[in-house]
């Protein structure tokens, strides 16, 4: 119900109200529609830890040979486009409050988000990538990015795992002066590579389809709720990507799990005899 939540991008209140009248209700096997409160106090109580574990669950690694690495900005739902205008027309500053997101997506499966990063400021993709890429569990592929990525110690990092980094060497624009040699070895990795690096524009269409069909705009005000948003918000996209149409049959080809939860609640002070 959260993933569904996620997917329409309403407020609480107005979801409740949809879920009331939408058919849902029947489809889940549900005695009565949860509260606001209730949804709320849901929303709580799935941590980062556990929404990972789901993102995990819901990606297909098998033959996964070619990936992509990227970032892009993500904008909260608070911004206001036609007083972002006004400002502009006063001549005023602008103050762009936005996320960052970096994700790693396959480019040959089913083009899902097999690793992400979501930070609240601005960084640089480099940064992030020094951290994705210590973090990768899958072996023996190839991983695409673009020229954000300069560091030569990328191709070293990737190769502990087995991987071959490529990305296109950045025009420095006849300063470059050092480091030749690792320089001439990005090249003839990249040339080597060159008509698989044309995948790269997957990664591209993975946040084109993030910001248009699933309207990624963050609704949450507190820092750890708009993680455990973005967190959803891969995980649906996962769990989209899942349901494959080959044009044969469509409920051949439809993928998805369920999952359930028992909770119990026990008192502090409990005697048991």
């Amino acid at each position: 119900m959260i993933v569904i939540f996620r997917r329409e991008n309403k407020p609480i209140r107005d979801f409740v109200e949809w879920l009331e009248e939408s058919k849902w209700v029947s489809w889940l096997g549900l005695k009565k529609v949860p509260k606001k409160s209730t949804f709320h106090d849901w929303l709580d109580l799935f941590d980062m830890k556990l929404i990972r574990e789901l993102i995990n669950l819901s990606v297909d690694k098998a033959d996964l040979k070619v990936t992509a690495i990227d970032g892009s900005g993500v904008q909260t739902n608070f911004q206001s486009p036609y007083y972002r205008k006004r400002l502009k027309d006063f001549g005023e500053k602008i103050k762009n409050s936005y996320h960052k997101l970096d994700i790693i997506v396959d480019v040959y499966g089913k083009k899902q988000i097999l690793d992400y990063s979501f930070l609240l400021k601005n960084r640089h993709d480099s940064l992030v990538a020094k951290k994705l890429l210590k973090k990768i569990k899958f072996k023996r592929c190839k991983i695409l990015a673009d020229k954000g990525y300069p560091n030569y110690d990328f191709i070293e990092t990737a190769k502990t795992k087995q991987n071959n980094f490529i990305s296109p060497p950045k025009n420095y624009g006849g300063k470059c002066r050092h480091n030749n040699f690792k320089r001439e070895r990005k090249i003839r990795n990249y040339e080597s590579n060159k008509q698989i690096y044309r995948r790269r524009v997957i990664v591209e269409c993975v946040f084109s389809s993030l910001k248009r069909k699933q309207c990624l705009k963050l609704r949450s005000r507190l820092s750890h709720m708009k993680k455990r948003e973005m967190g959803w918000h891969i995980l649906f996209y996962n769990v989209r990507r899942n349901i494959v149409f080959d044009g044969v049959k469509f409920e051949k080809n439809l993928s998805f799990f369920i999952l359930i939860f028992e909770i119990y609640f026990i008192p502090d002070k409990a005697a048991f005899g």
